[in-house]
């Protein structure tokens, strides 16, 4: 099938057809026009009929042919054997521009969940997303009626040629971002929505603008008095604000949660590399909530670290960030959840923002230097040797750094922080950067202290966007909740950490001394 497809692609790149858009299209037209063929089977060995019934079967649909008779005989020829879900996985398989395809694993987990959850009616958006195994799974519950949805042209004849046929299966060309699905209710919704897309054109109002957001609360509106909502999504939607608070409150006010599961790092790479979960909502009370992390094993994926704790005891949490729930054994963790000490967000005592976006190529030499993570070293700033720019001082003022700005790694593989101090020269901070400037109530090295400590550090990656390299929003780190101590106190853990710290270093300079003088003492024996 492989050589197959590959002399398919050939036939199909020496005519200038290159792009997937192109090729799924073409791959379109020729199983239309195979499937009218069926009415006349001699025309597939006429060039000229087969031309004049391709375009009038499909270019009102896909657009106009861009070749000529012959080409299309030779594409129609090559392509009419090979299976066009396969050729789709095939062809997308290593897009990064936007198409994502769930791993078939994924498909046979959700064939479990059907199988024990005996839904009648299930629904399954965007259905492209899942091809590797959508047949089979359709073919498993025939006694189903599986709704299947699509926004994209091209995609909605796929899903017609391959399943239209079916007597189970109904197909909608609709987005799940607006509320076209009307009063349709469903026992059973599986959903990948698009991640982080923003709409300006929305029909109604929801409580997010970003499309999973949107994805998730239109889909639940559609679940029926006993039904279950399987739905991914990205880390954002446990901790963060700009709406999806009130998205966690409308869920928790209206549904219940079921489970929620850290999916396999790189599921759905290359596409999407940020860190996704497997949410399960339904309409019947749940009494426990089953939290954990999804590992693969061979080709399925099982739940390891699994936890099961009480619907009550989640919803005293005022997140859902399940690294914490199922780290509670944590001492260190567990301490300060329970302390009687006052804990305040950050956005409620400093302004946090995130540094400026400058590309390598941009750097020159300049008037402003630039601090990058590299500048960084073991939780003080190195001023030297920093990149530059050549700009005016009034298009970078919201980013020049102050004394007592705390900077906090916001991309790379380490979390670096630490507390600037006015230079004589204007220095601004990269866009790796987070910058927690404090309004008065918190000094900026208590923030930097709590910031590295043991719970500090489990707080801000549990704020963790991406998998193996760190992506942290500015927007999260406002939510971080730090203990407020009184300015006194501050200063006295300051202090301690300050004269500490001397001393470590000194210790530290006095054993390296010590090693490197008995080392040359006994390399001089040797001579």
């Amino acid at each position: 099938m492989h050589m197959n497809i590959d002399m398919a692609l050939n036939v199909l790149y020496q005519r200038q057809l290159t792009s997937r858009e192109q090729l799924l299209r073409e791959m379109l037209r020729v199983k239309l026009t195979l499937k009218k063929c069926q009415e006349n089977p001699d025309i597939q060995t006429d060039r000229e009929r087969l031309f004049q019934l391709m375009k009038k079967t499909t270019e009102n649909e896909l657009g106009f042919f861009p070749a000529d008779r012959d080409d299309f005989f030779d594409i129609f020829e090559t392509l009419k054997e090979i299976d066009p879900i396969y050729f789709t996985l095939e062809i997308y398989k290593n897009d990064r521009t936007g198409t994502v395809l769930s791993p078939v694993y994924l498909t046979h987990y959700i064939k479990n969940r059907i199988k024990t959850l005996k839904p009648k009616k299930i629904l399954i958006t965007e259905a492209e997303k899942h091809l590797s195994g959508l047949g089979e799974l359709i073919c498993r519950f025939r006694e189903a009626e599986f709704t299947l949805t699509t926004q994209f042209k091209p995609m909605y004849v796929l899903l017609q040629l391959s399943f239209g046929d079916k007597r189970n299966v109904n197909i909608k060309f609709e987005s799940i971002y607006t509320s076209r699905l009307q009063n349709n209710k469903f026992d059973y919704i599986y959903s990948l929505p698009d991640f982080g897309h923003k709409s300006d054109y929305l029909t109604e109002k929801f409580l997010t603008r970003d499309s999973d957001g949107i994805g998730m609360e239109n889909m639940l509106r559609h679940l029926d008095k006993s039904g279950t909502l399987d739905i991914i999504v990205p880390a954002k939607i446990t901790f963060a604000g700009m709406g999806y608070e009130k998205l966690r409150a409308y869920i928790t006010n209206n549904y219940y949660v079921e489970g929620i599961c850290i999916l396999p790092e790189g599921t759905f790479k290359p596409t999407i590399a940020v860190k996704t979960y497997l949410f399960s909502i339904s309409t019947e009370r749940k009494d426990k909530v089953e939290i954990g992390m999804f590992e693969l094993d061979k080709k399925n994926i099982e739940i390891k670290d699994r936890k099961t704790i009480s619907t009550k005891e989640f919803l005293s949490h005022e997140d859902w960030r399940i690294e914490f729930l199922l780290s509670d054994d944590d001492e260190n963790i567990q301490r300060f959840k329970s302390s009687n000490i006052q804990k305040v967000k950050l956005k409620d005592l400093a302004e946090v923002f995130r540094g400026k976006s400058i590309l390598k190529k941009d750097t020159s030499l300049g008037n402003i230097s630039i601090l990058n993570i590299s500048n960084i070293e073991d939780g003080e700033i190195n001023y030297r040797d920093m990149d530059t720019i050549d700009e005016e001082e009034r298009k970078i003022k919201r980013y020049e750094l102050i004394t007592d700005d705390v900077v906090l790694s916001c991309r790379g593989t380490a979390i670096k922080s630490a507390v600037f101090t006015k230079q004589d020269k204007i220095i601004i901070a990269s866009a790796n950067l987070i910058v927690i400037r404090p309004k008065g109530k918190v000094m900026g090295e208590f923030i930097k202290i709590f910031l590295e400590s043991p719970t500090g550090l489990a707080i801000i990656k549990s704020f963790q966007r991406g998998t193996t390299i760190m992506n942290i929003n500015y927007s999260d780190i406002m939510e971080m909740e730090i203990p407020l101590l009184s300015i006194a106190k501050q200063e006295e853990i300051i202090h301690q950490y300050r004269k500490e710290l001397e001393v470590y270093r000194e210790t530290i300079k006095h054993a390296q001394s010590r090693w490197s003088n008995i080392k040359d003492g006994i390399y001089n024996e040797l001579m």
